[in-house]
């Protein structure tokens, strides 16, 4: 069995960890960019998450 070189082993380590970081990355600037609707619109943010949640139900 062939030792592997460490560019091997690293590029998809570096790859995953750029995959999963922009992900979170993702996650977060649309739950900021939630509550700064939340915060601004309350009205119609509340409206809207009541339809949403009549339709999932």
């Amino acid at each position: 069995m062939r030792k592997k070189r460490i560019s091997e082993k690293t590029i998809p380590l570096l790859f995953d960890f750029v995959v999963w970081g922009g992900f979170a990355a993702f996650l977060f600037a649309t739950y900021i960019a939630c509550q700064t609707l939340l915060e601004r619109f309350p009205g119609p943010v509340n409206k809207i998450m009541s339809m949403f949640q009549n339709f999932v139900a």
